[in-house]
């Protein structure tokens, strides 16, 4: 693994090890000043999001855009593949796992932005690897997530409640939070027992999960002020080692997708 223009203050990679998650916050970051343009266009990408259409009993508090990455933590390649449907079993995500979502995909300029794949390496840098972990490629699935909540609705980050995403890590990311009440992040032992809370305020407050050995889950979220929508926008990646992962160029869709499934 290479350096990322993003550090991080302390020693975070430890904290992770030790507890099986680590919070970060915004203020525990140092960017190279050369980012700041993709930061600034990384966020603004949050205001075209696609609506995700999954949610139970007509709700609308989601919105969404998704992409899978191809990453090597040999040569540090971040390259999205084409778009395909998104997947998690009915045992991981009770509220809507089992079925293939197609959610839109994310736009051609996020996927080369070199903000996220900065804060990908970044992040990356601080899990601890097997041998197997270290030389073979990874999966990643980047969500681009919104949650709202209005004068008729609630906004659920996790509708599903206390989970696992099936990955290896997976880490959150703020990048807005406007006349919200509640979003309250907590990290769980497998038995469900709370081991840490905390509410993200800042863009880039952080907290990245061991995700097999720890659970997590959002609080919903109301408005603060009436009349006014409540906002809570996230950046979400899940890491999932994939030794037999191709290239997206050496890949085709169909197979992609089956393996998704693990057909």
């Amino acid at each position: 693994m290479k350096d990322s223009a993003i550090e991080i203050k302390f020693n975070a990679k430890d904290k992770l090890k030790t507890d099986n998650y680590v919070v970060i916050g915004a203020e525990d970051f140092i960017f190279s000043s050369h980012l700041d343009e993709a930061r600034q266009k990384l966020w603004q990408d949050w205001e075209d999001l696609g609506f995700d259409k999954y949610l139970k009993n007509g709700s609308h508090f989601r919105f969404r855009r998704f992409n899978y990455f191809y990453f090597h933590p040999k040569t540090c390649e971040v390259i999205a593949f084409p778009n395909t449907p998104y997947y998690q079993s009915e045992e991981l995500n009770s509220y809507v796992g089992g079925i293939y979502r197609h959610f839109a995909p994310m736009r051609e300029e996020t996927k080369t932005n070199i903000f996220l794949h900065e804060i990908i390496r970044a992040h990356f840098n601080q899990f601890t690897l097997t041998d197997e972990m270290a030389n073979n490629p990874w999966q990643l699935d980047v969500h681009q997530v919104r949650i709202i909540s209005t004068d008729d609705e609630i906004g659920e980050p996790t509708p599903e409640g206390v989970h696992h995403d099936e990955n290896n890590f997976v880490s959150m990311h703020l990048i807005k939070r406007e006349n919200v009440v509640g979003g309250v992040s907590s990290v769980y032992g497998k038995n469900k027992k709370p081991l840490t809370s905390m509410t993200m305020s800042e863009p880039m407050d952080s907290l990245i999960v061991w995700d097999t050995n720890v659970m997590h889950a959002v609080s919903p979220i109301t408005q603060a002020q009436a009349g006014k929508n409540a906002i809570r926008d996230v950046l979400i990646i899940g890491y999932t080692c994939e030794p037999k992962l191709k290239l997206p160029s050496e890949e085709s869709m169909e197979s992609f997708v089956r393996r998704l499934k693990g057909q």
